[in-house]
């Protein structure tokens, strides 16, 4: 039972440091990403429906 405690406290601190690192430091907005020549994407707002 402790061999169990001790792994799922191991893998939420994994899936907790790897959450913070790709959201900090790998992501960003689409409109931003795909900036080229074929495909110009820009700032959608914040409410894409319209209501």
């Amino acid at each position: 039972m402790k061999a169990f405690l001790a792994a799922v406290v191991f893998a939420g601190v994994i899936a907790f440091v790897a959450a913070t690192v790709l959201d900090d430091q790998f992501q960003q907005p689409s409109y931003s990403a795909f900036t080229t020549e074929g495909a110009r994407v820009d700032n959608p707002g914040s409410n894409l429906v319209g209501n």
